[in-house]
């Protein structure tokens, strides 16, 4: 005898397909209009005009079209969800389909290859119609139309397939839709969320530095890591200088296994899901959030993120200071946890369940004194720099000469540099975010990660810290060791970039190519381009050009070039000459360093004046 249930029903699945066909069909255009009828195109101009016209398609449009794989599998990818299981969002289908002589198992397969198949088979149909334009035209990519492929069927099943898990939680087809959207951009949310809290109560806090979290956050925001990580192009393949070019220019391709791994991750989604619709009650239908255990979810999540979110908008009209921000946090968080409560009960009757506001604002008000009071230490610590293995200073500037010793990133193990550097930061610390009052206050920039003996790290950022000049004769202050840090001549010659060029001339494929001589004559020593005459760059090569990197090397180590100071205070003359020195391999590898000549250069000068002649 055969059995009254069936784990899949082929009249469900046609209805399905039938019923929604301008979903898939519209898919299947639109992608018919971006490859078939544009090969047809293209095939045209090469009968009519000769050329490489279908080369360029089969390996350049083909496979660059992948990055709008990515926006029409994100937005079919909801839609087909949508259409598939709205059976689940109306009271009389789902019991409908509740009584029918299939089990969950079927009914959850049946829909959800339906809705699969909405975008796989045009995938498959466009890819076998472009195949046979590209054969036409004599010119196949099997690469190309594989990645295209294997890329647009691999984002349009992760998509489908979150879209479906989100389905799994609702009872309304409108808030699909909006549960997709935050399932896509969670982590990344969070993490932007979190960074901004942060940054807004712990003065120091570097977000830029997320480690192991950051690579987290990059692979749980698909449509970030794919738009990112999945490309081509087409190229001539590297080759040394001297050597001719081939004459087939080669396709790659990156990205494909990025693909594979989001595709499995769909599979095991795809199971969740499945469990999900097996213990889901259909009379769930018409509610927000369907599954039971996720209310309270639902609920507190809201809340905590309507609260930071539209408490720090809030601030930015009312007033930075930190109280603002706690209270309009405060209220924006109540507001959120009800406004929740009255989408969950589908009333506007929700005051009276003040038990959970209570615990809202409990919550908040312990995250206030925590932050409030330092009760961390987070904004304090400074680690001993006995316990400091290496600092990697990413940025450390009081004063500007608008060359490549503005910016500072080396990694630093000099025992007398790490405490010079701790020194400044403690001086950073003590001061805070406050403004000083009075004259004599320089304000420095500070990035800096301590990598510390027992392989743990610390990450600050300072762009308003404030240093008294007034200290700068006084030994062990903060002003004394960054006047220390700004002299130290070895320091900057490696951030410069100097140190990088020396070395890299020191290898037999490396030769100083050229140095190029600016000269900018201000007037009144304003910024205005009307106020100043530029006079042509000037070029030197060879010996001339080592005379002027010698020269600027005895310059600099004797601290005449590239000086920097605590008390400049930027009213003098701009400084208004510039060289740039360029390196170059045989390979065709630059290597740039560009420095301001200062009127204190005397060697330097003293060679620009015998080569100017």
């Amino acid at each position: 005898m055969r059995s009254g249930t069936s784990y899949f029903d082929r009249t469900v699945f046609k209805k399905t397909v039938l019923r929604f066909w301008p979903l898939w069909a519209a898919y299947l255009v639109v992608w018919l209009l971006a490859l078939p009828l544009s090969g047809v195109m293209y095939l045209r101009l090469q009968g009519q005009n000769g050329g490489s016209y279908m080369e360029n398609f089969a390996f350049s449009h083909v496979p660059g079209s992948v990055p709008g794989v990515l926006v029409l599998a994100a937005g079919f990818g909801a839609m087909c969800a949508m259409a598939a299981f709205s059976h689940l969002y109306n009271a009389r289908s789902a019991n409908f389909f509740g009584s029918l002589p299939v089990r969950r198992e079927g009914l959850f397969l049946t829909h959800y290859l339906a809705g699969l198949s909405f975008t796989i088979v045009p995938n498959i149909i466009i890819a076998l119609l472009t195949l046979l334009v590209e054969l036409a035209g004599g010119v196949v990519s099997w690469q190309g139309l594989g990645f295209w492929l294997g890329v647009s069927c691999g984002e349009c099943l992760l998509f489908y397939t979150m879209a479906v898990f989100c389905a799994m939680f609702t009872g309304h087809i409108l808030a699909l839709p909006a549960f997709y959207a935050v399932l896509n951009v969670l982590v990344y949310g969070v993490q932007v969320l979190i960074q901004t809290t942060m940054q807004a109560f712990y003065y120091g806090y570097n977000g830029r530095q997320m480690g192991w979290t950051g690579e987290l956050v990059r692979w749980f925001t698909p449509a970030l890591n794919l738009g990112n990580n999945v490309y081509s192009y087409y190229s001539y393949p590297a080759v040394r200088l001297g050597e001719p070019e081939p004459a087939q220019r080669v396709l790659e391709t990156h990205g494909l296994w990025t693909v594979g791994i989001y595709a499995i991750a769909a599979l095991v989604l795809a199971a969740c899901a499945f469990l999900l619709y097996r213990a889901r009650h259909m009379e769930s239908a018409g509610d927000v959030v369907s599954v039971k255990v996720m209310r309270p979810v639902f609920k507190y999540g809201v809340a905590a993120c309507v609260g930071p979110v539209f408490g720090y908008a809030s601030s930015l009209f009312l007033g930075r200071g930190e109280a603002t921000l706690m209270v309009s946090i405060l209220v924006w968080g109540l507001i959120g946890y009800f406004a929740a409560q009255m989408l969950l009960d589908k009333s506007f009757r929700v005051f009276h369940k003040w038990k959970g506001a209570t615990a809202v604002a409990g919550a908040f008000v312990l995250l206030f004194l925590v932050v409030g009071f330092d009760l961390t230490g987070f904004e304090t610590r400074v680690p001993d720099p006995d316990q400091v293995a290496q600092v990697r200073l990413a940025e450390m500037q009081t004063d500007s000469l608008g060359d490549d010793g503005d910016q500072i990133y080396q990694d630093i193990t000099d025992p007398e540099v790490i405490e010079l550097l701790t020194l400044v930061h403690q001086g950073v610390v003590d001061q805070g975010d406050r403004t000083p009052a009075g004259s004599g206050w320089r304000g420095v920039h500070l990035v800096l990660t301590y990598t510390l003996e027992d392989g743990s790290t610390l990450s600050r950022r300072y762009y308003d810290g404030w240093l008294n000049v007034n200290e700068i004769e006084r030994e062990g202050t903060a002003a004394w060791a960054m006047e220390r840090l700004l002299q130290n001549r070895e320091l900057y010659w490696q951030a410069y970039g100097f140190a990088a060029l020396e070395e890299n001339l020191a290898k037999p494929d490396w030769r100083l190519s050229e140095v190029e001589y600016e000269n900018y004559e201000y007037e009144n020593y304003k910024y205005e381009r009307a106020d100043y005459v530029e006079n042509p760059s000037r070029f030197y090569y060879g010996k001339d050009a080592q005379a002027l990197l010698a020269a600027v090397k005895e310059d600099f180590f004797a601290g005449r070039i590239g000086v920097r100071t605590l008390t400049h205070d930027n009213t003098g003359p701009m400084y208004n000459h510039t060289l740039r020195f360029e390196a170059e391999n045989s390979e065709g590898y630059l290597n740039h360093v560009r420095i301001q000549v200062q009127d204190s250069a005397s060697s330097t000068l003293a060679v620009l004046e015998r080569l100017e002649g």
